[in-house]
């Protein structure tokens, strides 16, 4: 476990090179594990399109993204959307720097998008995880997530697994 404090904090225009730098990392850590599939994260394309989707995540209303921070560092980012009030509110990214895994700041911004379901009274979670992504399906598995049945393919041929959580 890490000896600094985490906090959580809703993520700011500020925080934006730094969010994109930890999925940036977290992709190319999982590309080497054979956890993500496709282009190399760094390719021009991915870190352009991730500029803009986490740009997007931090300012556009109906989404919200927490940052953890430990020793005045950004070590996790968390993403996480609602089409309506009183829909099931979807966790669409976690990412934590490589070098923090293990140490409990996924566990930390996980809990706090358990409190966002419990604020808004929303008592089921949705998310999705790659099929072949062995260390975030045990993540999401040790935090009661469980698939729903719903598998999505994409344009290669990988499989998307829908997982719900019910608070």
């Amino acid at each position: 476990m890490n000896d600094l404090p985490v906090r959580i904090r809703p993520a700011e225009m500020d925080d934006l090179d730094a969010v994109v730098s930890i999925h940036t990392a977290a992709c190319a850590a999982a590309h080497r594990e054979g956890a993500a599939a496709g282009a190399e994260p760094d390719a021009a394309g991915g870190l352009l399109s991730r500029f803009n989707g986490w740009a997007r995540a931090i300012q556009l209303p109906g989404k919200t993204t927490l940052i953890a921070e430990t020793g005045g560092e950004v070590v996790g980012v968390l993403s996480m959307e609602s089409d309506a009030p009183g829909t099931a509110l979807e966790l669409s990214q976690i990412h934590v720097r490589p070098g923090q895994w293990r140490r409990g700041i996924g566990g930390r911004l996980h809990a706090a998008y358990v409190q966002s379901l419990r604020e808004t009274g929303v008592l089921t979670g949705l998310s999705g995880v790659w099929e072949h992504n062995d260390r975030a399906r045990a993540f999401y598995a040790r935090l009661g997530w469980r698939p729903d049945g719903t598998v999505e393919t994409n344009g290669d041929g990988l499989r998307r697994l829908r997982l719900r959580l019910e608070v």
